[in-house]
């Protein structure tokens, strides 16, 4: 008989996997979702928050607009009101300036061009008119006497004189010449307003043969 024991093991139970199988969870899909649905609100809050911060800022600037709009308006109707008062105190001043440069253009216009007028004295008198005093040379009696006639009839001249004609040592004739010019005629804004239109053909307007040697103004 052999000695061996022999045994066997029958397990009353039977045998479960150590490997139990997972229970439910979340798929990827699912994560990626919830992912995607948190950024996209993330995202509206911050395009409403946008617009509501644009919208305020842009009302604010309307109305920074509207107040440096009517400032503007203000300065710039009282700028030009202060400009427009300058401009008519200036056209009062030269409108009532006195210039001298009126009485030559005066004379020059209604000088004969045979008579040539030597020393010119203008005085501005306290009314606002000027005087002349004029010492002149003739070629003849002839012409003295028409240069007389051509400042008779001119309106600018009030109570015009000639007198101590003479003769000169070359054969000319030599005058004296005084008047009270009128006052509109040595306003300034009249200096280029003088007429040279002369009735007496022999008077030369263009003045090129009128010698002045000596021009003195008070």
């Amino acid at each position: 008989m052999d000695g061996k024991f022999q045994t066997s093991f029958i397990p009353k139970k039977p045998v479960v996997s150590a490997a139990r199988a997972r229970g439910p969870g979340m798929s990827l899909f699912m994560v990626v979702s919830i992912f995607i649905f948190v950024v996209s609100l993330a995202l509206a809050g911050l395009v409403f928050a946008g617009q509501k911060y644009l919208g305020a800022q842009l009302e604010k600037d309307k109305e920074s607009f509207a107040e440096m709009q009517d400032d503007f308006d203000a300065l710039t109707v009282e700028t030009f009101v202060k400009l427009d008062k300058r401009i008519e105190s200036a056209k009062k001043i030269l409108g009532k300036h006195i210039a001298v440069l009126p009485i030559f253009d005066f004379l020059e216009s209604k000088t004969l061009k045979n008579v040539r007028l030597k020393t010119v004295d203008v005085s501005f008198l306290e009314n606002g008119s000027a005087s002349l005093d004029i010492k002149g040379e003739a070629k003849n009696f002839s012409a003295v006497a028409l240069q007389s006639d051509v400042f008779a009839e001119s309106k600018e001249l009030k109570n015009p004189i000639i007198s101590d004609i003479d003769l000169t040592l070359t054969g000319g004739i030599s005058f004296n010449f005084k008047s009270e010019v009128d006052p509109s005629l040595v306003l300034y804004k009249n200096a280029r307003k003088i007429g040279n239109n002369i009735d007496n053909a022999e008077v030369n307007a263009e003045m090129n043969n009128v010698n002045i040697d000596n021009m003195e103004i008070n």
